[in-house]
């Protein structure tokens, strides 16, 4: 898998991430059933990344940008156009991913959390 991926790294090095790219990872969450949640979250951290509300690594930043690019890609190992089996290689990216990083995104989903106690305090 770690052959696989790096070579997937190698193919999308270099491009940068659209709000348009992030806007159609949103609307292809969707088709990923349990992994949705996951690229969900991935997506929400990289914008909160480019609008500098988190600080993340760099190099977090590319695996985790790279990952959305593959899923929003309409060229990647098995294209979305075939049903059902399309989605299958994002979705195990994106678990991949997400296993692999569990880390970082439990430390992003902390700080999500954070964000939504002082707000609340802030309104009283």
């Amino acid at each position: 898998m770690n052959k696989i991926i790096l070579k997937f790294f190698k193919k999308f090095q270099g491009r940068k991430i659209s709000t348009q790219d992030l806007t159609t990872a949103i609307k292809k969450a969707m088709n990923l059933g349990a992994h949705a949640d996951d690229l969900l979250l991935i997506v929400n951290l990289i914008k909160d990344t480019k609008n500098k509300k988190y600080i993340l690594e760099k190099k977090y930043i590319l695996i985790l940008t790279g990952a959305i690019i593959y899923v929003v890609s309409p060229v990647d190992a098995v294209s979305d156009v075939i049903p059902g089996l399309g989605w299958l290689d994002d979705g195990t990216l994106i678990a991949y991913v997400a296993r692999s990083y569990s880390d970082i995104l439990r430390d992003y989903k902390e700080f999500c959390k954070n964000q939504k106690t002082e707000n609340i305090k802030e309104e009283k």
